[in-house]
């Protein structure tokens, strides 16, 4: 049986959709010729990453990291496991180096709301936080009424009706490395977790400021229950699928569903 696509190296992955331009900041510092080793990953790391956790990230081999819990690890020591040839742990590497300051932030939330969670037990903070490192999607826009169209699910009128105005005042980043490594392989019904943020009219937001106004809003109490996260169809976001091209693609309610469940 031929191996999935995500079990193979393809060093031309990131030119597959523009859902992966947020990481070329990170893979332009990268021999893509292979799949990156862990020296190569902490040589990155090293070279862009700075120091917004208690401890600098230190990159170390899966099957040899501390058996402390994972989140608890890495704030205390900055040890993160990395499995090799792995493409879910190499998204995780590659979204440190391009969101360290909201990765980090993430990380002081989970260990700070473990502190006050029974044994056994995890809150919906930690959940939401949870969700959206591994899902989310983060969206920017100087146009509030495009944002009222992403809470009223009306998929059609904001991507397709309103492309024009989505495409010149919206800006998506994916975050979560789950979700990255989904998109390896798109299928209809993948769907990020996002966050909304506003920005002021005529910026032209980089992942930089992306990543500084995350930060602070995830150490100021963001994210607080799964619900805070916004569902995102994200293969319907203009020239992110094949099929977004088309206007009957957005007539499939399975996938651009008309609102939550109750």
């Amino acid at each position: 049986m031929p191996k999935s696509v995500v079990e193979l190296w393809d060093p031309a992955f990131a030119d597959r959709s523009p859902c992966f331009d947020t990481l070329r900041p990170a893979l332009e510092r990268l021999d893509c010729s292979r799949f990156p080793s862990l020296g190569c990953l902490q040589q990155l790391v090293d070279d862009i990453v700075p120091t917004c956790a208690k401890r600098a990230l230190k990159l170390a081999p899966a099957e040899s990291a501390s058996p402390d819990p994972y989140e608890r690890r890495v704030f205390e020591t900055g040890e993160l496991a990395v499995r090799s040839s792995h493409w879910h742990d190499l998204f995780n590497v590659l979204v440190w180096c391009v969101f360290p300051r909201s990765k980090a932030a993430l990380n002081r939330r989970h260990v700070a709301e473990m502190k006050h969670e029974a044994p056994g037990r995890r809150g919906y903070a930690r959940d939401a936080l949870t969700q959206f490192d591994e899902d989310g999607v983060i969206v920017l826009s100087s146009a509030p009424e495009l944002f009222e169209l992403i809470r009223a699910f009306k998929w059609k009128e904001l991507f397709w009706d309103r492309r024009a105005e989505a495409l010149a005042h919206m800006r998506f980043f994916v975050f979560g490395h789950a979700l990255y490594e989904k998109l390896l392989e798109p299928f209809v019904g993948v769907t990020g977790k996002a966050v909304l943020l506003d920005v002021p009219a005529g910026v032209d937001v980089t992942t930089g400021a992306a990543d500084n106004r995350l930060g602070e809003r995830i150490d100021a109490g963001m994210l607080g229950s799964p619900a805070d996260l916004q569902p995102l169809p994200v293969l319907g976001i203009p020239g992110w699928y094949a099929r977004s091209l088309e206007a009957s693609f957005y007539d499939n309610a399975a996938y651009f569903r008309p609102g939550r469940r109750r």
